[in-house]
């Protein structure tokens, strides 16, 4: 009887090491997930960034244009 248990606790001790040993690679690959997240994130930020200075520089440039035609109909 007490065989049976003590060799039942030692595969449950045995299970437990396996469970934390996969615990370790179940939390690096969420890292790791978690880490392909925050570039992506960065990713979609710094496109928002290039769309908003190239809005701004054709915005700039239209308002070259349209100063220069008001400009050279009043010279004109």
């Amino acid at each position: 009887m007490f065989g049976v248990m003590t060799a039942g606790l030692g595969m449950m001790l045995f299970g437990v090491a396996g469970v934390a040993v996969s615990g370790v690679c179940v939390v690096r690959g969420l890292l790791v997930i978690a880490g392909l997240m925050v570039l992506g994130g960065f990713a979609v930020m710094l496109g928002g960034m290039f769309v908003v200075f190239g809005s701004l520089v054709m915005m700039m440039l239209d308002a070259c244009v349209v100063a220069h035609i008001l400009l050279s109909r009043s010279v004109g």
